[in-house]
């Protein structure tokens, strides 16, 4: 049962069909912040805390998602003891499956807030509803920091610094703008 030959092309090529165009723009932006880290009694922090176990910051607010900085002074797990390791994590009271993509670079300050110890993770995709690992399993290892304790910890206090770029990605409905280009390309008037 044939119904006739097969049509050349479903679409008006030469014009765009009236009253049917929609269209829509996307704009990416990066927003960054900084958010600093002070451990207080760091003496007691480092010789009580368990490989695995990280010292959290407060929750800081970047490109609309709440982040907390985790610092394990003796490493993430034990194939990671005798180091520091960091990590980034996306937390927040909002959207329980929040997903956000941004590169993070985290310093440990010595005391005079100058960069010390310092690595860059990133662009990566974080997600509240996964657990998954996206720090510095090796930040520096902690017999090097015993040994630049003496620039980095004053009143057994050390600086650590999170600085945050979040790609923000927003779209909006253009139709106004895609009728304007309708009538400009279609001479419709």
């Amino acid at each position: 049962m044939s119904s006739g030959p097969a049509p050349t092309s479903l679409l008006p090529f030469g014009r765009l069909a009236p009253g049917v165009l929609s269209g829509s723009a996307t704009r990416a932006r990066q927003a960054t912040g900084t958010h600093l880290h002070r451990i207080d009694g760091y003496s007691l922090v480092d010789g009580a805390v368990a490989t695995g176990t990280a010292v959290r910051s407060s929750r800081f607010l970047v490109g609309g998602h709440q982040w907390e900085l985790l610092y394990y002074p003796n490493g993430v797990n034990y194939l990671h003891r005798g180091f520091v390791s960091v990590d980034l994590a996306l937390a927040g009271c909002g959207e329980p499956t929040a997903t956000a993509t941004a590169s993070y670079r985290v310093t440990i300050l010595d005391y005079a807030g100058n960069p010390v110890h310092s690595r860059i993770v990133g662009p990566r995709a974080f997600d509240r509803r996964a657990s998954t690992w996206t720090g510095v399993e090796e930040l520096v290892a902690t017999e090097e920091l015993a040994k630049t304790a003496p620039f980095l910890i004053k009143d057994d206090r050390l600086n650590v610094r999170c600085d945050v770029a979040v790609l923000v990605v927003e779209t909006k409905t253009r139709n106004k703008w895609f009728m304007q280009l309708d009538r400009a390309i279609n001479g419709f008037r």
